[in-house]
Formats: structure tokens, sequence, C-alpha cells
């Protein structure tokens, strides 16, 4: 057990438990459709479902009057939205935004939700099997339009495509209103201050500030004592995230999520030079800028193990720094794209990069 334990675990279990019941069970989405942004070596270092912590939590503000909350006006993608009262019937159109929703506590918000890349946190399961399921993938306009939603939350621009929902100004059109992840209408860098932004925004949106700003409390806290465990000494670990492919590997890069949690671990993304979020490089490249930590996507279209043997197995590429000193991590896709899981694998791939750090 590593000594160092997040506290936004027990915070985000704590408002998610306001009222649950279980049912459904969860299944993930088809593994040819997930990838959007674009059993386990036991060497390896393993993605836990969840770091909880049984320290005390942080404390909540004393809310206020709801009505003394609203109107709310939220700019969103360039588009400025106005809410008289709080959302009562909310859709989540992905993972990382359905459980950021759950975090806050807002399952009795949420009257669908659609497109699980991997498995419900643990701690979110009876709240999200509370919730009817719309669609595997995404739910078609049509369906999403019968359901009458006043909100729709997406986590990629894909969810607000002609096909799926319709564009965010057409759902306004219609008197629906929405919001997209702060990391994709931004031109910059994702960083943990994207997800601070959705916390911060939804918490208003919903009429529960109060729970939005004790999470984004703790998150920030869990960052600094992970910073403190690492110190700013020493050359930064250099690091590569493989995500999928056998024979040209699909990558994050310089303005990707990945990159961002990879420089808070003290690592450096070895592909941090090149433009965009996702790409394919050779892996020629990959040798040549020789890896010493090399970060696993664990999801059902490729999985940690599989990458694990085609590394070991190949006599060139088993000769990388982190092949040859196994140096892993595995983490699922949801802990990769801006969300409250970010928090958990920074402290992951942290414990991988200075082990001596984190006894």
């Amino acid at each position: 057990m590593k000594s160092l334990s997040l506290k936004s675990g027990l915070v985000i279990l704590l408002v998610a438990t306001l009222g649950c019941s279980s049912g459904q069970q969860q299944v993930p989405p088809d593994a040819a459709q997930v990838t959007e942004q674009s059993a386990p070596a036991p060497t390896a270092t393993s993605l836990p479902a969840v770091a909880l912590s049984t320290a005390t939590s942080v404390p909540t503000a004393t809310p206020e009057p709801i009505a003394a909350l609203f109107p709310v006006t939220i700019e969103n993608c360039g588009i400025t939205f106005t809410y008289e009262k709080p959302m009562e019937r909310a859709v989540t159109m992905n993972q990382h935004v359905t459980e950021l929703m759950l975090a806050l506590g807002l399952q009795d918000r949420m009257l669908g939700t659609a497109y699980i890349d991997d498995f419900i946190l643990p701690e979110f399961l009876d709240a999200y099997d509370s919730i009817e399921v719309l669609a595997e993938e995404y739910p078609s306009r049509e369906v999403l339009l019968n359901v009458e939603p006043d909100f729709v939350f997406g986590g990629f621009g894909s969810a607000f495509s002609d096909e799926n929902a319709g564009s965010q100004q057409s759902l306004k059109d219609l008197g629906i209103n929405s919001y997209l992840t702060h990391a994709v209408c931004d031109e910059g860098p994702d960083s943990m201050e994207d997800v601070y932004a959705d916390i911060i925004d939804i918490g208003a949106i919903a009429g529960v500030p109060e729970r939005a700003a004790a999470l984004v409390a703790s998150i920030k806290d869990d960052l600094s004592e992970i910073k403190s465990a690492i110190g700013g000494e020493g050359e930064l670990v250099r690091t590569f995230l493989y995500d999928s492919g056998d024979d040209a590997p699909y990558t994050s890069v310089c303005c990707g999520m990945i990159t961002h949690l990879i420089e808070s671990a003290g690592g450096k993304n070895i592909f941090d030079d090149v433009e965009g979020r996702w790409t394919s490089v050779s892996w020629e490249e990959v040798i040549a800028r020789d890896p010493e930590v090399i970060i696993l996507t664990e999801a059902v279209w490729s999985t940690a193990a599989e990458k694990i043997e085609l590394l070991n197995n190949n006599p060139v590429l088993s000769e990388i720094s982190a092949v040859r000193n196994v140096r892993f991590v595995e983490l699922r896709f949801s802990s990769l794209v801006p969300g409250i899981r970010n928090a958990t694998a920074i402290k992951l791939i942290a414990e991988e990069l200075y082990p001596d750090k984190f006894p």
C-alpha cells in the first residue's frame, strides 16, 4: 500500500451517495468504435479502480438558497447559455462527463447517459445504475429529443455532430442548453485547469457551487501532496504513452491531457514536440527517444497485456529502456481524458517515475 493517498476520492464518494439505487449491468461499447481523441503482466503498475482515502474530507460551504444563485450565464464554445433555474433533465454523452456529474451527486438530475469507454468507478456504480442508458454509443438525435432533456453534456466534439445530438446551437434553438468540455472548446494545451473549469461550470448550472468548489479544492490538495513528494530536483523521466497499434503506435503528443499528466508527475512526454493531441508515430522514433517509462492504455480495443506481449516479443522493441527494466504504468482510457480520474492517474504515473519517493 502506498503511503500517499488521495483525499478527493472520499469527497467524491460522499457527494455521490446522496441518492443511489442498483440495477443495470454496464457493458463497454464495441471496441472498434471507442477511440476518439482521436490479464495484465504482474510486473506492471496496474491502475486500481480508484484510490480512496480515509482521511477527513474537505468541508463544504453552507448552500445558498437555490433561487439566489440564478439566473446563471455560461459561455461555452462561443455560445452564450442562460439558465433561469438548475438543470433538471440532463443527458451525459461520454463516460468522463457522466462521472463528473456523479462526483457532484447529481444523479437525481440525470435522465440518461451514453457511451461508456470501460467501466464506471465502483463508488458511482449504484448511482449510475439508477439512470437509463440511452445508447451503447451515442444516441441518435431522435432518441435524445424523445426523452426531452433540458441539458446535454458532451465530453468530445463528436457528441454534437450532425449524426448524433446535432450542434449545440441547433439544440439551443430548441430550448435545450448544452455544455462541451472546456478542453475541447479551448485551443490551448489540455490541463487540470480545464477540469476545474468544467467542475465549477457544472456546479453553477446545477445550483451546487459549494460541492463544485469543495471537489476542486480537494483535487488541488491531492496534486499538491504529489508535487511535494516528487520535489523539484533531478532530470525529468522520459515517458511514452502507448495507446494502441502494432505497426505504428498511437500516442498522445504536445497538447493532449496525457502530456500534462506526465509533466505533473515529474516526467517528460518524449513526443511533446509534436503538434496536436493524438497521432501515430513510428517505432523507429520511439526507439530513438528511448523512453524510461511506458504508460499503457488499458482499453477494450487494446489491452495492456497485449501491448506488453508485443514489446517483450520483439527483439528490437525489447531493448527499449522501459521494456528492459519493466517500467510500465497501466491506465484506463477514461483516466487519460480531462476528468475527475486525472489526479489518481498522476499519482500512479509518479509512483512509477519516482518509486523511492512513494514508499
